[in-house]
């Protein structure tokens, strides 16, 4: 759960750790609470402010905090101390603080209009400026080279104090501000948020917003930020100032907003008391209070398998994130092939799994708001583990598990068998389908407008409409009879005055009567058809997608149904067509990515309504570093193939040494490498990461004492009884007399290493290679540590132990000699290289007698092992 609760109360002030791991937040408790960025656990909190606390900032080490009582406290952040404290000297309450923790400063607004500067170093509070008004905002550079305040019905001033000089920008009531090198950005109680020059004070860009008071902006590398009283925040690209993407979860007013230093991300802080971490790209939430995902199970007392971990224990998650947004980026034109390098056991599986998971979830957001996101929303993933098929097999599995992931659809949905037969049905039934849905479209062309616009004419409500009607219809009265009495004057009477002045008001009636007729036929059909024209649209658009949506799908299935038949064809004939197979797979591929491209281009014109089509296929290849030189070369003739064709993006984990011996068995150059992959990336050593990986695999204990979680309850002997055991280790049978073995409980307390254990590991943990070789180390101290009873601990000599399978893990192939040294005439300090010196126990006989129990664990040392007790 990444649920960032603790604080008692509104929370005031938000910023970004340095790193951008953490998250760190002050507010009415009086306290600044430090929070883990991913997890949402609260990592530590700091103490000693008098007052609710306002504000808060990071320069490198200083961490700088100021309370609305005027106390200014800076702070060591590496080691969460205090370094100095001071007070700010105002008559006034303090309205607005800022910090500039690099110049150990601090800016404070005031109800009478000034704004007063608190520099911590001299212990010195100063004037910087009178305002007209209230001010309710101030804002800082880290240096207090420039300052900024909005203020009550006077609008922002923003000072240089290098120069001295200051300048007015903005109008009216301004509530929030912020300042970042060259620019200031000002939010107002109408809404308004307009960026500015600092240099000149000219208004640069008016970003559209909403008619609600904003109560705090912030800069980011990519985005400018903004949040309001209703608890809403907008996100604007700076290249795109007139569509801000809206982020809702707040229930109360938002306090304060902080941008991530060279990400997407902000961070916000409400009178709610909820923390809420954005990415603004997607247009999310993706971590703070309410946000909640499956969290990770705790470690277990038993040993560690080898299966990727979605979690991430080696610091991957910079790297997983670089990489899944190159690959899900809308921008990036495939096709494109990566090489993922690492040695063995280095965590590329691991790599591989959280980098799946990472594009899922950019897929995932992005379908939210498809409009805005940099990312494609349509894509499907295909992991592919090459060593699982014969070298015969190879092609025939790749392309199987090619189609059968694309022939099945999200969600694992009926109709997507990989076989021919299920994937021949589906496509007869979406035929079908698609048939119904364009003759429904069809009849929805036949509109009877003409009947509608009849009964519009002769049926409506509107007064306005009822009175054109009847001065039409008086119109044609007064035309009829004014040309009756034009005729029989002049049949009749023969009088030329009744019969012209007869014919002049018959005429104007007429036209009169035809032009009322006119404008009501046109007022009461132009909102009618234009409604009418709405509610089909509505229907048509739907259909339209329904249907592109059905045409995509029958695309992947046709494609899936002759690569189908292709890989079954091959099957029977028992590879006798395999010199083939390559064209075939080559063309059905061509053609797949032939339809989904003019899938995409009808989206496009059809004004991108609905989901959109495939837009990517990304291939993750696992463990190519286990197979032999001939498949090793398969899979990049392979790659080489799906490189033909812009739909595919490919990754491949491998071991670079074994790759150059593969091409070296291959007869092939070096170069050849540069034709399949387009980016090269090789994981980081562990390094720091170690001793993180060893708290993840490792729980901690209940409590500090390991012996009473091990034995609570009833009488656990040491070990196991067999029947004919020792009396004391049999009791009596209820009232029987008869005596049974007593029963044993599993010992599982023993798998919770003790404080001195995990020290000791943390020692030698950075000599270990990889992380591979960390959980085999683990699983083998475990093993050993199992048989050592409670009571007999303070005698087991552990860092012997661990000492020796440190050498045995990290490097076998030299272990044996190490081990022969021990046990000849060689000292311990001759016997043991230098770097394991430290902390190793000063006892030759405790080495010799181990050596016989850990040999065991070594495929060169198995010569080594001593006979166990007689």
């Amino acid at each position: 759960m990444k649920r960032f609760g603790g604080h008692e109360g509104g929370i005031r002030a938000v910023t970004f750790s340095p790193d951008g791991t953490r998250v760190l937040t002050a507010g009415k408790d009086r306290l600044i609470r430090e929070w883990d960025r991913e997890t949402g656990a609260a990592l530590r909190r700091l103490s000693g402010h008098e007052k609710p606390v306002r504000a808060l900032a990071i320069h490198g080490d200083t961490l700088l905090t100021c309370d609305e009582g005027g106390q200014v406290r800076s702070w060591s952040y590496s080691a969460g101390r205090p370094r100095g404290t001071s007070r700010m000297t105002s008559r006034w309450a303090l309205t607005a603080t800022a910090a500039a923790p690099a110049a150990e400063a601090v800016v404070a607004g005031l109800p009478n209009g000034e704004v007063m500067l608190h520099d911590l170093r001299r212990d010195v509070t100063e004037r910087l400026l009178t305002t007209p008004g209230w001010v309710r905002a101030v804002a800082v550079t880290p240096d207090a080279a420039r300052v900024v305040a909005g203020v009550e019905g006077a609008g922002a001033f923003l000072l240089d104090r290098a120069t001295g000089t200051s300048r007015q920008v903005a109008d009216g009531t301004v509530l929030a501000v912020a300042v970042r090198d060259t620019e200031v950005l000002t939010g107002g109680a109408d809404g308004t948020v307009l960026l500015w020059d600092a240099l000149t004070g000219t208004e640069l860009v008016r970003l559209a917003g909403q008619p609600v008071p904003v109560s705090a902006v912030a800069f980011g590398d990519t985005h400018l930020f903004a949040a309001a009283d209703d608890g809403t925040l907008l996100a604007w690209e700076r290249t795109a100032p007139s569509e801000p993407t809206v982020l809702t979860g707040h229930t109360a007013r938002v306090r304060a907003v902080a941008a991530e230093d060279g990400g997407d991300h902000a961070a916000s802080v409400a009178e709610d008391g909820t923390i809420r971490v954005w990415d603004a790209l997607v247009g999310a939430q993706v971590a703070g209070t309410g946000f909640t995902e499956p969290a990770p199970p705790p470690p277990l007392p038993t040993p560690t398998s080898d299966e990727a971990s979605a979690r991430d224990l080696l610091g991957f998650r910079r790297d997983v994130r670089t990489l899944a947004a190159m690959i899900a980026d809308r921008t990036t034109e495939p096709p494109l092939c990566v090489a993922l390098l690492g040695p063995w056991g280095s965590g590329k599986s691991s790599f591989l799994r959280q980098l799946h998971d990472r594009v899922a979830t950019l897929a995932t957001l992005s379908r939210n708001n498809p409009g805005r996101s940099v990312f494609a929303s349509s894509i499907r993933q295909v992991r592919f583990n090459a060593w699982h098929y014969h070298d015969d097999e190879l092609w025939v599995g790749l392309v199987e598990q090619l189609f059968a992931d694309l022939a099945v659809r999200d969600g694992g949905e009926p109709g997507g068998s990989a076989d021919v037969a299920g994937v021949a049905a589906a496509r007869r039934q979406l035929r079908a389908h698609l048939a119904d849905l364009e003759t429904e479209r069809e009849n929805a062309n036949r509109s009877p407008l003409a009947r509608l616009a009849f009964r519009l004419l002769t049926r409506t409500p509107d007064p306005a409409r009822r009175h054109h009607r009847v001065v039409a219809a008086t119109g044609a009265v007064l035309a009829v009879l004014a040309g009756t009495a034009a005729v029989l004057g002049w049949l009749l009477w023969q009088d030329v005055l009744v019969a012209t002045a007869g014919a002049l008001v018959a005429a104007i009636s007429a036209i009169a009567s035809a032009a009322t007729a006119a404008e009501s036929v046109r007022t009461s059909l132009g909102p009618a058809v234009a409604a009418v024209r709405e509610r089909l649209a509505a229907p048509h658009d739907d259909l339209d997608t329904e249907i592109r949506a059905v045409r995509e799908r029958l695309n992947q299935l046709d494609a899936a149904h002759r690569l189908g038949t292709l890989v079954d064809e091959v099957r029977h004939d028992r590879y006798a067509h395999y010199r083939g197979l390559l064209g075939r797979v080559h063309e059905d591929l061509g053609a797949l990515d032939a339809n989904m491209r003019a899938a995409q281009t009808e989206w496009r014109l059809a004004g991108s309504q609905g989901p959109p089509p495939l837009q990517r296929i990304v291939l993750h290849i696992d463990d190519l570093d286990r197979c032999s030189p001939r498949k090793v070369v398969d899979v990049l003739a392979a790659v080489h193939l799906l490189l033909a064709l812009p739909l595919f993006v490919v990754v491949v984990a491998v071991d670079p040494r074994w790759l150059r011996t593969c091409l070296r068995e291959a007869s092939l150059p070096p170069e050849y490498l540069d034709k399949i992959f387009q980016i090269v990336f090789s994981l980081r050593p562990m390094g720091p990461n170690t001793g993180s990986l060893i708290d993840a695999l490792l729980p901690e204990p209940a409590t500090g004492d390991v012996t009473s979680a091990a034995t609570a309850g009833a009488h656990t002997p040491s070990g196991p009884t067999e029947a004919g055991g020792d009396a004391d280790d049999r009791v009596p049978d209820g009232g029987s007399g008869a005596t049974v073995p007593r029963t044993t409980e599993l010992r599982t307390g023993r798998l919770l290493l003790r404080k001195e254990e995990r020290d000791y590991l943390h020692r030698i943990g950075p000599r270990l290679p990889t992380p591979r070789a960390v959980k085999k180390l683990l699983n083998l101290y475990r093993l050993v540590r199992v048989e050592i009873r409670d009571e007999d601990f303070p005698a087991f000599p552990y860092r012997v132990v661990l000492d020796l399978l440190g050498m045995l893990v990290a490097e076998p192939a030299s272990a044996r000699t190490r081990f022969q040294a021990i046990l000849g005439d060689d000292d311990l300090v001759s016997a043991i290289p230098l770097e394991w010196h430290a902390g190793m126990a000063d006892d030759r006989q405790t080495y010799r007698h181990w050596i016989g129990t850990i040999a065991r664990f070594g495929f060169d040392t198995h010569d080594l092992v001593a006979p166990g007790p007689g």
